[in-house]
């Protein structure tokens, strides 16, 4: 079986974005970028069906990003039992949409054959939740998004995925997009060792243009970042009538901040 992991590099949730004004673009220059949460259980759960399957499995982490990208493919990937990484490299990607992400992730995977491509459910800088879906249009093969549990057999696939109030199970055929959430498994951390071997793992490196395809055209466009309002000042009901102090909460509630 082959595996492929669409992963990608995010700011860490710890970073402080500094945005005194409305502007076009955020200041990176400070900004600390990881893996992103949501691609480290479908790395994880490649690397455990890898583990079930023994020789017969391959696993090839892909991605779309500058040098920067490469330590993290390097320790969270490849150090934790992904087989290769293959990496576009590619000015015109820089600040890509959704789609564009897509489409040059399918190229690759056309190019090379994939039996299940695993992904984050969502990335957690842009939060869209776009482009598993449409990689599986892109490649026009079945999906199932927000994975929590993931079954294999015979070239078929059995998910169970969230959905509001309960879980859905779902069944298709192989190959198959699957973008993975949080409790579908515990991701592992890599060992000292693994890391410097990871280092010896094949590492592609590809543009669109060897892949024989131009950049789409981006259909969103951000226009303005802007800091959050101020948060209004406190208000504290001070009586010491507790009933009183209720009643004139609920009527601010209703009358001033119209929540009730």
């Amino acid at each position: 079986m082959k595996i492929a992991v669409c992963v990608t590099q995010v700011p860490d949730s710890e970073t402080r974005i500094n945005l005194a004004a409305p502007a076009s673009e955020l200041d990176q220059s400070g900004f600390t970028r990881v893996l992103n949460p949501y691609d480290a259980f479908a790395v994880e759960e490649a690397v455990q069906i890898k583990e079930r399957l023994g020789a017969d499995c391959e696993i090839t982490a892909i991605t779309i990003g500058g040098d920067k990208v490469l330590e993290t493919i390097k320790k969270d990937c490849l150090a934790v039992g992904c087989d290769k990484a293959i990496r576009v490299n590619d000015d015109a990607m820089i600040g890509a949409d959704s789609m564009q992400v897509a489409k040059v992730l399918a190229a690759i995977i056309k190019r090379d054959g994939y039996d299940l491509v695993l992904a984050g459910k969502q990335t957690i800088d842009g939060d869209s939740g776009q482009v598993g879906p449409m990689l599986a249009e892109y490649l026009d093969c079945g999906h199932a998004s927000v994975v929590t549990k993931l079954e294999l057999a015979d070239g078929t696939f059995t998910a169970t995925r969230e959905i509001e109030g309960g879980a859905e199970i779902v069944t298709g055929a192989l190959p198959a997009v699957i973008t993975c959430q949080k409790g579908l498994n515990e991701p592992r951390l890599p060992s000292l060792p693994n890391i410097m071997k990871a280092g010896m793992k094949p590492q592609e490196t590809v543009t669109c243009a060897d892949l024989g395809i131009d950049v789409p055209p981006a259909h969103t466009t951000i226009t303005t970042y802007t800091p959050p309002a101020p948060r209004a000042a406190c208000r504290i009901v001070e009586n010491e009538d507790p009933a009183a102090a209720a009643k004139e909460l609920a009527r601010l509630l209703r009358d001033e901040a119209k929540v009730i």
